[in-house]
């Protein structure tokens, strides 16, 4: 995996507000929660890069092989399933909207997945044995002959 965090607790805090924050990572809504968002921005990198695993060089590194800084796309998926988390922690008429962002981003981080979206300037993974592009990778090995739990060992 990439080990990347797409987004920081300043990107959430500029998307959501300071006191949504107090009132998602904090039961008294008195103040952040740093390590809380820490821990649900570290969740949300890890499962986008579940999605862009297999396809782009991870971390992320555009075309010459350099650093690729976080793509705003990827900043904004992050800080939506990150939030999204946190919010699960809450009352549950309180996730709704939260909810409705969190599929909108799976969907658009399976589009990418997908090659239907690219990260613009993103190195793919290299393609091996002539599978098509974008970190396809096809293997050309034989089949095995089915195994039978009955059959003898010829060790």
């Amino acid at each position: 995996m990439g080990d990347m965090t797409y987004a920081s607790a300043q990107h959430l805090q500029q998307r959501y507000g300071e006191a949504e924050l107090r009132q998602t990572t904090d039961a008294y809504g008195q103040q952040i929660d740093l390590g809380r968002v820490q821990t649900a921005l570290d969740d949300a990198s890890a499962e986008i890069d579940t999605f862009l695993t297999g396809r782009y060089q991870l971390p992320l590194v555009d075309l010459a092989g350099a650093a690729l800084p976080e793509p705003p796309v990827l900043t904004r998926c992050a800080c939506d399933i990150a939030i999204y988390r946190l919010q699960t922690l809450r009352a549950a008429d309180d996730i709704k909207d939260a909810r409705r962002r969190y599929e909108d981003v799976l969907g658009l981080l399976k589009r990418i997945k997908a090659g239907e979206v690219e990260l613009a300037g993103a190195q793919l993974v290299p393609v091996l044995e002539g599978g098509v592009g974008g970190g396809a990778v096809e293997f050309n090995i034989p089949p095995e002959p089915p195994y039978s739990p009955f059959a003898r060992s010829e060790r």
